[in-house]
């Protein structure tokens, strides 16, 4: 064959071996004999070596099925797909759990331990939470300068330009990462086909290992529910092991407590919290949100009302009468009138209140539970909160973080919320993917859990009407999807990214040509073939 058809792979050895099985014709292959050392030279055409590598891919995919431990036959598959795809270098990492952010194991090939560090510090800010939240294959022509990853410090450090990351499937976390070589065209359409075949199986693998299960020991809030009784606290994280804490400490004390923090981040199961490990726990527990009441109701609503308060009224026991024996949560305290600030102040102070239109004072047994997602030191300041009744208020304060402090429980979270939202709307118990997991761990809830609940809730009504096997993050947002594909072939996406590259740097250093070829670790005479090829001319508008 002519030696330009394809390039030539010489291989020692005169017997084919168990991991290169080749297959050539004659006019393929010579065999030059030296019988004094035994030694046979094949030659191989391009196609020839590319088949072979493949079959040595999928052979060793097989092998990690059958071993016991699979390091080594997923690195001989690492080594295989760098040397099929003329990649610079290949990263393998599963995650703890789905906010891949715990890593748990990873695997390499032409890495150092430096460079895994930089892939990692590359992939954690963007391109890794791309895919796996996409749940679909991320592959940038030049990442220096696709506007997704090019403000990432080592993106502009490495300078980095084809990167291929693909999500592991299967329902473990985890990528298959491959980064290109320094000027070499993007990887083609096969070679993704390839990664993603291969992201599949390891994926099952691990996932049939359980390699992506979270040991139970991180559960920071364990030792708590072996002592409480915390059925509706739903999480696992450091912070809210600080409010369990609390919890233990306030909740055998008769005295009142106010829970702060953001909106929807749980204050009121943690108000349940308090009660269920009380020594009212007996009694009733009665809420009141103070928002949802109108002024002029107020009083009655809380303290009840006699007869004669207008005409028609009749007897009607408000809600300190109801909590008897109990405990009264007042949600959202900032909202109650100043005009029945006071009579909540005697009630705190004196365990006494009177009924609207009633000329007999009513002793209450009680505790007071406040919740509130306001500043009331400022409030108070406005003069739209009495100091006093906030002193009284105030005894112990437990502060609920939100979300952003406790992302760690976002997790079990999606998970327990999933669960109750399907039976509650008679729903299958469909489980969350690990992609699920990843976007709901990259996105911002400012409304806490309880926005969380609710994209939840309609992320699982979508699932069902697919008749989904899993919910995936296009369940949870459209905004989620995969962005749209160039309409430029990998070429011109190449030739594109270069010629506004060196654009960019040559207008960084006042077009130094010397000084840009430093910087593009090129020659200068590359400089100025590229600026040719591509037409680039100084501006000479200053």
């Amino acid at each position: 064959m002519d030696n330009h058809e394809g390039r030539d792979l010489v291989t020692a050895g005169g017997a084919q071996s168990a991991s290169a099985p080749w297959r050539m014709s004659r006019a393929q292959v010579q065999r030059i004999a030296r019988p004094k050392q035994g030694i046979t030279v094949t030659v191989m055409t391009a196609t020839e070596d590319v088949t072979a590598r493949e079959r040595d891919l999928y052979l060793g995919m097989l092998r990690i099925l059958d071993s016991p431990e699979p390091t080594e036959p997923m690195r001989n598959v690492l080594e295989t797909l760098v040397a099929l795809s003329q990649a610079q270098r290949a990263y393998l990492e599963l995650y703890r759990d789905s906010s891949a952010g715990d890593r748990r194991w990873s695997l390499s090939h032409g890495c150092s331990m430096s460079d895994e560090e930089q892939i990692r510090a590359t992939t954690s800010r963007g391109i890794v939470t791309a895919a796996i939240a996409s749940g679909t294959t991320v592959h940038t022509a030049f990442a220096l300068l696709d506007e997704r990853f090019a403000g990432a410090p080592s993106v502009k450090k490495q300078r980095l330009e084809a990167v291929l990351c693909v999500p592991l499937l299967g329902g473990v976390p985890g990528v298959l990462y491959l980064e290109g070589k320094r000027g070499a065209p993007p990887f083609s359409a096969e070679v993704i086909r390839i990664a993603e075949h291969v992201a599949r199986f390891i994926g099952t693998a691990a996932q049939r290992a359980g390699a992506h299960r979270p040991p139970d020991a991180e559960d920071a809030t364990r030792p708590f529910r072996e002592r409480l009784r915390l059925e509706a606290v739903v999480g696992r994280s450091r912070a809210l092991a600080h409010v369990l804490q609390q919890v233990e400490l306030a909740a055998p004390l008769d005295v009142t407590v106010l829970i702060t923090g953001p909106s929807g981040t749980g204050k009121t199961q943690i108000a349940h919290a308090l009660h269920d490990n009380s020594k009212r726990r007996n009694g009733p527990f009665v809420e009141l949100n103070c928002a949802a009441i109108p002024e002029g109701l107020f009083e009655s609503e809380l303290f009840g009302m006699m007869p004669g308060a207008f005409p028609g009224a009749r007897r009607t026991p408000g809600k300190v009468e109801a909590a008897e024996g109990g405990t009264l949560f007042l949600d959202e305290i900032a909202e109650i009138p100043l005009t029945a600030q006071g009579k909540l102040l005697q009630l705190l102070q004196s365990k006494q209140y009177y009924a609207l239109a009633s000329p007999r004072v009513a002793k209450a047994n009680v505790r007071i539970i406040a919740a509130t997602n306001a500043d009331l030191p400022q409030l108070v300041a406005d003069k739209r909160f009495r100091e006093d009744l906030l002193y009284r208020l105030n005894v112990i304060t437990i502060r609920m973080p939100g979300l952003t402090e406790r992302r760690e429980d976002l997790g079990v979270l999606v998970d327990e919320l999933l669960l109750r939202l399907a039976s509650e709307h008679g729903l299958p118990q469909l489980r969350a993917s690990p992609a699920f997991h990843v976007a709901c761990e990259i996105m911002d809830w400012p409304g806490n859990v309880r926005q969380l609940r609710h994209r939840l809730e309609a992320a699982l009504i979508r699932a069902c009407h697919e008749a989904a096997t899993w919910i995936e993050p296009r369940h949870l947002s459209e905004s989620l999807q995969a962005p749209p594909e160039r309409p430029a072939s990998f070429h011109e996406a190449t030739r594109q990214f270069q010629c506004e590259l060196i654009r960019r740097v040559l207008k960084e250093v006042d077009w130094n040509v010397s000084e840009a070829a430093l910087r593009l670790d090129l020659t200068r005479a590359h400089v100025y073939n590229l600026l040719k090829a591509f037409e680039l001319k100084r501006d000479d508008k200053k």
